[in-house]
């Protein structure tokens, strides 16, 4: 009994470590100083570089040419979400597009229901209601009615919705092979993507600062490779809903690094906006089906 709840107790300090590796994604990307797309791009070619031998390694089943094509589908789709994320992230603040973009939470929801015909409860309904009132209170009811809405919370809206396509994509394919297999051809797709949108905007591929590269390495080690594998390895052996309302805390521990690490401060009305977004998207993931 002791050791099985030890085992229990460390798959929670794995999906925990998991969510701290993501929450300083935001601060690398600050503290990078570099092109949104181009941190994008690296994020996810390094994590690439180091899962290549363990794929190439531990790969025993091939995925059919459908599932591979889906999975780089939906790697384009997190190409679009980092690069409008990052963006967000570099010329508003590190914790409102970390909040925002969970409400990839909501959209999920929805599209199961359109896509998959999965029935949603009342609770999710009502969460949905919850979470986008406390975006407006985020934003200003002021600014919304005047159409004075900041160009990070559009994009931190645009980047949940490619984040909700992305796992709407690979839904069923995680279900049918290892996720290391998916993650591969997700990141393939992602990377040449991204490289794609770099050549076409002339974004900066070199000549970074020695700090930059560290910060850009950090993205993809302890971010990309850190924090998806920590939280995809608890989601394994831990239910689904609980890992959901857990990685909740995500943006109030951005929020706190950013104020420690960047000295970012928040007005009162931000506070319960924020308070209100997690508390809806709580409603929602806690029961999401009938």
């Amino acid at each position: 009994m002791k050791d099985n709840t030890k085992i229990m107790k460390d798959r929670w300090i794995i999906l925990f470590f998991g969510i701290v590796c993501i929450s300083v994604s935001a601060i690398f990307v600050k503290e990078a100083h570099v092109n949104g797309i181009s941190s994008a791009f690296y994020r996810v070619l390094f994590a690439l570089l180091v899962i290549l031998p363990f794929y190439i390694r531990t790969t025993n089943k091939s995925m059919s040419n459908k599932e591979i094509c889906i999975s780089l589908l939906g790697g384009i789709f997190f190409a679009f979400e980092l690069i409008f994320w990052n963006t967000a992230v570099i010329i508003s603040n590190a914790t409102f597009p970390t909040l925002i973009v969970n409400l990839s939470s909501v959209w999920v929801g929805i599209g199961a229901m359109i896509l998959f015909k999965e029935n949603l409860s009342h609770f999710h309904w009502v969460g949905n209601g919850v979470a986008l009132f406390g975006i407006a209170v985020l934003i200003g009811i002021n600014n919304i009615i005047q159409m004075r809405i900041d160009n990070g919370f559009i994009f931190s809206i645009i980047a949940s919705l490619f984040l909700a396509l992305y796992i709407l994509s690979v839904k069923k394919v995680r279900l049918k092979n290892s996720t290391l297999q998916v993650v591969f051809f997700t990141f393939l797709g992602c990377a040449l993507t991204l490289l794609i949108c770099c050549i076409i905007t002339e974004s900066k591929l070199y000549g970074f600062s020695p700090a930059s590269w560290i910060y850009l390495l950090c993205l993809g080690l302890i971010t990309q490779v850190g924090g998806y594998f920590s939280i995809n390895f608890a989601l394994g052996f831990i239910d689904s809903s609980k890992v959901s309302i857990f990685t909740l805390v995500q943006p109030i521990l951005t929020a706190i690094f950013a104020m420690i690490i960047l000295n970012e401060s928040f007005a009162i009305h931000h506070i319960i906006g924020g308070l209100l977004v997690l508390l809806g998207l709580y409603i929602a993931v806690a029961v999401p089906t009938r």
